[in-house]
């Protein structure tokens, strides 16, 4: 019996508290809204640029390598044993700095990804927060596959556009 009011008791005051503060919720596609900002060209094109260089230094890095074990297969049968160690040492240690290039560049890549990003970010969830809070909206969704929409919700990516001055 106790359990039964204590329930009963809960649901009143959640629907009490439903009636005086609606829950009005909105979305939007914040996927297409970032299509179509001119900083994420910017920023993609940055990347882009950036990731090119890291690819071009660590293909250079390769070629040598493979040119080093190409040469070391063809005279490895002429070499005397110090030596051969000797050249597999140093093939071991350009595959390991090989390795460590690729990791720091991977990093950097990361951290550069969140530097550049970040403001577009901000930019946007101010703009959605200025935009829900216009609209009366105290619950925003990121509208990636809505099963369904009603009515009541409101699309705030048309308002949002217009708050970041996207055409």
């Amino acid at each position: 019996m106790k359990r039964f009011f204590c329930i009963t008791l809960c649901l009143s005051v959640w629907m009490f508290i439903q009636a005086q503060d609606p829950c009005h919720i909105g979305y939007i596609d914040r996927s297409l809204l970032l299509k179509q900002m001119s900083e994420v060209v910017q920023v993609e094109a940055q990347l882009s640029q950036l990731n090119t260089l890291y690819t071009t230094e660590y293909d250079r890095m390769t070629s040598e390598y493979n040119a080093k074990v190409k040469e070391y297969m063809a005279k490895s049968k002429s070499l005397s044993e110090p030596i051969k160690l000797a050249r597999q040492a140093e093939i071991t240690e350009y595959e390991e700095r090989m390795a460590i290039y690729k990791q720091r560049y991977t990093e950097e890549l990361k951290k550069q990804t969140a530097l550049l990003w970040e403001p577009i970010n901000n930019k946007v969830k101010k703009a959605i927060a200025t935009v829900a809070k216009d609209k009366g909206v105290t619950l925003v969704l990121d509208q990636v596959t809505p099963l369904y929409v009603a009515a009541s919700c409101v699309d705030l990516l048309p308002f949002v556009k217009q708050e970041l001055a996207i055409e």
